[in-house]
């Protein structure tokens, strides 16, 4: 972004808005907060505050505890969300080709893109089998433990790719959780050439998740799907025919959304 760009977008930037944003996302990162640690957070004063607090109050898009006297989301985003997602081309052109895989399988099948160094999951069909992952619409999961988010991240160009994990780093969450940079670019590549992303274990242990870009008429991916359940139902034997299956739904739908392979 050059000089001029950044000089008009600070000198058109509403402030009160820009505050009222920043406030949702707190409340979207740490659940519930109170007025005082929405005025320390926001750096503001509290007379500030308060009027912001109340003015998205009022309008629904925040709540306050009767019992604590905190502040949280409130429905209005779930109206909002709901309809973002029902417009969502990617989700409309998913949903057939998650069908067919849950009818196929019974296991948990995801639709997920990427967001802020996060697999952001837009839509779940959840499994039949008693145990199952316990993902939501809407939840989020570290791009480099997710067979969705190393789907994502192996089409993109590599230093981009290598970009995106040194930015938000390579945390452990199992044993299994890939956490040199090296390692990383060479699972990225493996994915590259198999076509497919494997979650073994790396962010549930016990579950094993397989997955596929989803790509947009220029190629580059836009979400991917997976497919994920107890690593019983998806040993390495299985893991071929899974795999076709996945890949046949990403290609799909990428080609619903105007991709055209070479």
């Amino acid at each position: 972004m050059n000089q001029d760009i950044t000089d008009k977008t600070e000198r058109y930037t509403i402030q009160s808005i820009d505050k009222a944003l920043d406030l949702l996302e707190l409340l979207a990162e740490h659940g519930t907060l109170s007025l005082i640690e929405l005025t320390e957070l926001l750096e503001q004063p509290k007379s500030s505050t308060y009027r912001i607090v109340l003015t998205l109050e009022n309008r629904g898009f925040i709540s306050r505890s009767d019992e604590d006297g905190k502040y949280c989301l409130g429905y209005k985003q779930l109206m909002l969300t709901r309809n973002l997602l029902e417009r969502s081309s990617l989700r409309a052109a998913a949903l057939p080709e998650m069908k067919k895989l849950s009818e196929q399988y019974g296991d948990t099948v995801n639709l997920g893109v990427l967001l802020d160094g996060q697999v952001l999951y837009v839509e779940i069909i959840e499994s039949t089998h008693p145990l199952r992952m316990t993902d939501s619409i809407g939840s989020r999961s570290p791009f480099h433990a997710t067979a969705i988010g190393k789907a994502i991240a192996a089409k993109l160009p590599a230093d981009e790719a290598r970009r995106l994990a040194g930015r938000y780093g390579l945390k452990p969450l199992t044993a299994n959780t890939i956490q040199s940079p090296e390692r990383f670019a060479e699972e990225l590549q493996r994915i590259r050439e198999q076509g497919y992303a494997l979650d073994d274990e790396e962010i549930v242990e016990g579950a094993r998740c397989v997955a596929a870009a989803v790509l947009d008429p220029d190629g580059r991916p836009i979400g991917a799907i997976s497919l994920s359940g107890a690593l019983h139902r998806f040993k390495a034997e299985r893991l071929p025919e899974i795999s076709a299956q996945v890949r046949e739904a990403a290609m799909n739908v990428s080609r619903k959304l105007g991709y055209a392979p070479q």
